[in-house]
């Protein structure tokens, strides 16, 4: 009984017991903090091997087998998952990546292996740790706009770029080509002209807020380029200033608008045509230039012709060359032509001057990126849909004063117009057509074509031939006969027919070449893919 009651040594027992309970709770925790860790070090191989093998899906086995052992992780615990994976919010992060799906842009890595177990392995099974990681990438498309180079008539195209460029030109068709086949980098390019305005630091975006003449944009063109090419944009270079152009009209770079200009971000897949810059650069320049082209002699059975043309401003937020992935959208600049033909009459019509003004309205086009695959084996250089919506287009008979001609917000009259004002004789004539596309016109770019830089053209749904000649020939005659001894009105519609109608085809031969100048047409819109770029991937799971 009094070893019961004796109460020495009581905390040496206390002390054993709290002792023990310690040992077990410090080797339970770092048991727990070890699986934690190797928890997290598993995750990040796996997130790490799912990124590098989305870079390139043809190889994810091996790509992903490397990343795993080089981290410590071998062994057959190991699934790889190639396919598709849709950002779409109204599904479940579990069902937004399909196995097997195409297009092919993301890899899902699971590993599963025990866990490591210090000193609880007499007691207890190691647990199986286990980690998921998926990456997918986004297809970044480069592609413009409006790039119809390979119709070029000589004399209009330097009439037209001398004009809107703010010198004179007087290149030959050969010197066009060799500006079309010359082929520049983005950024190098970009970095070259930063350079020539003094500009060492900032981004590529900031770049993009300044305006830029065509003397400066041409040196920066020439320092690119080689050969013929450079000797031509040389001598543009030193042949006038030019009207300032917002670079951020001319290019858009999306998410590498923020590097660093100079900071070695070349290579992005878009090599654009030296002449291709240079049009748009014109069409884009102030929104207010006004070009007035003499035409007059030069066209058989027409006494003379005079055509204005007034380049207006993109719509907000657009550009001529973009990079960007599904959503990106770029868009033309709007024209608006008015032109001045005087045809001589017959005897019927009193050998009077008949003179037949008409305006052409021409709306910005709108292409945007609706889908994009990324670069592989069977694929090199991925591929690309467009949404093209060309631009509307109206031409009628009427007169346009110098404000109507800047101002593309108003109205356009749609109201007849004399014509011919002899002594005994006036007519006044009316008419109009229009060219509209609601519905987007989707266009697909194989890797062939991007390889090859094709530009495919998306044409409104309505068959357009002739606008002008389908104007002409349809025009509305109201016939005022002052005196007698004249033809009855309908042998004076036929007179009228037989002397207006075969002013159609050379007209639409003229307003085709100023646009293509442009690189523009009624009714149309053109689009090259320069390249797919796949080269962000980024975890989504």
């Amino acid at each position: 009984m009094s070893f019961w009651r004796d109460e020495r040594g009581n905390m040496s027992i206390l002390f054993a017991l709290a002792l023990s309970l310690a040992g077990a709770v410090g080797a339970i925790s770092i048991d727990s903090a070890a699986l934690f860790r190797e928890s997290r070090m598993m995750q990040a191989a796996v997130d790490l091997a799912a990124i590098t093998a989305t870079r390139d899906p043809d190889n994810a086995d091996s790509l992903v087998r490397a990343v795993m052992r080089d981290a410590g992780f071998g062994g057959e615990n190991l699934t790889i998952e190639v396919g598709h994976y849709a950002a779409n919010p109204a599904k479940t992060p579990e069902t937004r990546f399909v196995k097997g799906s195409g297009p092919v842009n993301a890899v899902r890595v699971t590993y599963r292996q025990a866990g490591t177990l210090f000193f609880g392995a007499s007691l207890m099974d190691p647990p199986v740790i286990a980690a998921t990681g998926t990456a997918r990438v986004e297809p970044e498309v480069s592609f413009s706009v409006g790039s119809r180079l390979v119709s070029l008539h000589g004399g209009l195209a330097n009439a037209v770029l001398g004009t809107l460029l703010g010198t004179t030109v007087n290149f030959s068709l050969a010197d066009y080509a060799t500006l079309a086949d010359a082929r520049v980098e983005t950024i190098g390019f970009l970095d070259g002209l930063a350079a020539s305005l003094g500009i060492t630091a900032g981004t590529y975006d900031a770049l993009l807020t300044h305006d830029v003449r065509a003397g400066p944009l041409a040196a920066a063109l020439a320092k690119s380029v080689s050969g013929p090419a450079r000797l031509a944009l040389e001598t543009l270079s030193r042949a006038g200033a030019g009207s300032p152009v917002r670079l951020e009209k001319l290019l858009s770079l999306g998410r590498y608008g923020r590097m660093s200009v100079n900071g070695g971000g070349k290579g992005l897949g878009a090599q654009i045509s030296a002449l291709e810059i240079l049009s748009a650069a014109a069409a884009l320049a102030d929104g207010q230039r006004q070009v007035w082209l003499g035409l007059g002699g030069s066209i058989p059975g027409v006494a003379a012709l005079s055509l204005d043309l007034t380049v207006g401003e993109p719509p907000a937020g657009g550009s001529w060359f973009g990079i960007g992935p599904a959503g990106t959208a770029l868009r033309t600049a709007q024209i608006r032509l008015r032109v001045d033909a005087q045809i001589a009459g017959n005897p019927t019509l009193q050998n009077a001057m008949i003179r037949v003004p008409l305006w052409l309205d021409l709306a910005s086009s709108e292409a945007r990126v609706v889908g994009a695959t990324c670069p592989n084996r069977a694929e090199p250089n991925g591929t690309a849909q467009i949404a093209v919506l060309p631009g509307v287009a109206t031409l009628a008979v009427g007169k346009l004063s110098n404000a109507e001609m800047r101002n593309f917000a108003a109205p356009l009259p749609l109201v007849p117009v004399k014509i011919l004002d002899a002594t005994l004789l006036q007519v006044s004539a009316s008419g109009h057509l229009s060219v509209a596309q609601t519905a987007a016109v989707p266009l697909s770019f194989s890797s062939t074509d991007i390889g090859l830089l094709r530009s495919k053209t998306a044409r409104v749904t309505t068959p357009i031939t002739s606008l002008t000649q389908s104007l002409v020939s349809g025009l509305n005659f109201d016939i005022s006969i002052l005196g007698l001894g004249l033809a009855l009105p309908s042998v004076i519609n036929t007179a009228l027919k037989t002397a207006v109608v075969p002013l159609g085809p050379p007209l639409d031969a003229i307003l085709n070449g100023v646009l293509t100048t442009l690189g523009l047409g009624i009714g149309e819109a053109d689009v090259r893919v320069y390249g797919v770029r796949c080269a962000t991937p980024v975890l989504v799971g």
